[in-house]
């Protein structure tokens, strides 16, 4: 087998994943100048997902859109891999080492389980189950305070969050507060320290643990292709002690020719005083921002509009330029990412 060069990042815990392949009759005929844009060597494995182009299920690799005889409308959002055999694509099984990449790169909710988990008290009813206090200690280090919240604060969390991969891959020391990292050794003491009584539970809360660190690999390894296309895609999930989890995407698109990309911030949080609010700033040729807000509270609606002002004195201050404030009354509407996973970084080399 040859060299399997791929993405960094969660590749340290690749595991059989649960990536079913699509199997396709007959092979997948691509044009010769297709083939050679595409940049495919005879033997060469790579994934593909199915996607929906004018109502009609298709096949994305590495951003092209192909053609696939067999596939159904049911089968969009799955994915497939295939061998490049005399010009054609063969379908194949998941090549077990990339499976869990692939199942993580196309994870549709990044955050489905980790912002329930870290409600306040909810991890530490957890930890209580374990006689490890350096592990209760490593939690109360990763939980921020949101009355005393600084940049410096909020920036560590960051860096912690990416992963200790991503600071050994440089040569560099990890952060020590690293939630996966907790999450894992948890992992590990609850499932050898479970009584016959209590097994079915400890099982129970294993299988949610995993689903988060789920979770915090999918962020991860879907802001390293992300790079690899030279975008910035990055979401976590922030945990204070005295607050509800809030949860932060950092989006910016490619650089189109003559322009600068658009950098989105977006941020969602829940308290019982101001409920649910979303907030989304983009910020535009380094100095022009604009700001929209989603609040289900009337009076939150209400404070917000009234204190505008205030928010445009502090950003131009600080050298920025509030182009527009927009307040909504309501939840905010669910959107289609618009971030698609190319393929650049993860073909895969498994010749014999």
């Amino acid at each position: 087998m040859g060299p399997v060069p791929l993405i960094s990042g969660a590749e340290a815990y690749v595991a059989p994943g649960r990536v079913h392949p699509i199997y396709l009759e007959g092979k997948l005929p691509l044009q010769a100048s297709t083939a050679a844009e595409l940049g495919l060597k005879e033997g060469q494995v790579v994934q593909a997902s199915v996607k929906l182009a004018h109502d009609q299920p298709m096949l994305m690799l590495q951003g092209r859109s192909l053609a696939a005889p067999g596939l159904q409308t049911s089968q969009v959002g799955e994915s497939i891999w295939l061998r490049a055999e005399g010009g054609s694509l063969v379908p194949i099984n998941a090549p077990p080492l990339v499976s869990r990449i692939a199942t993580l790169l196309y994870k549709p909710d990044v955050n489905a389980v980790l912002p329930e988990l870290l409600q306040p008290g909810s991890l530490d009813a957890l930890l209580s189950k374990v006689q490890r206090p350096d592990l209760q200690a490593q939690w109360r280090g990763l939980q921020l305070s949101m009355a005393q919240l600084t940049p410096g604060a909020l920036r560590q969390a960051m860096m912690g969050a990416m992963g200790a991969e991503v600071w050994l891959a440089k040569g560099l020391q990890p952060p020590v507060q690293d939630t996966k990292q907790l999450l894992r050794k948890l992992i590990a003491e609850l499932s050898v320290s479970g009584t016959d009584d209590s097994a079915e539970s400890d099982t129970g809360i294993v299988e949610k643990l995993s689903k988060a660190v789920d979770d915090i690999e999918a962020s991860q390894v879907q802001a390293v292709q992300a790079q690899a296309q030279q975008e910035v895609l990055f979401s976590m999930t922030l945990p204070f002690a005295d607050s509800n989890p809030v949860e932060l995407t950092v989006r910016r698109g490619p650089r189109q020719e003559g322009e600068q990309a658009v950098l989105t911030v977006n941020v969602h949080s829940k308290t019982e005083d101001l409920g649910p609010v979303w907030l989304k700033t983009q910020l535009m040729n380094a100095q022009q921002i604009e700001l929209t807000m989603w609040a289900e509270q009337a009076a939150v609606v209400e404070q917000a509009r009234a204190r505008s002002y205030l928010l445009g004195d502090e950003l131009r201050a600080a050298g920025l330029n509030m182009r527009a404030f927009h307040v909504v009354h309501g939840s905010r509407p669910a959107e289609v990412s618009d971030w698609t996973p190319s393929g650049r970084g993860l073909v895969v080399d498994v010749s014999a």
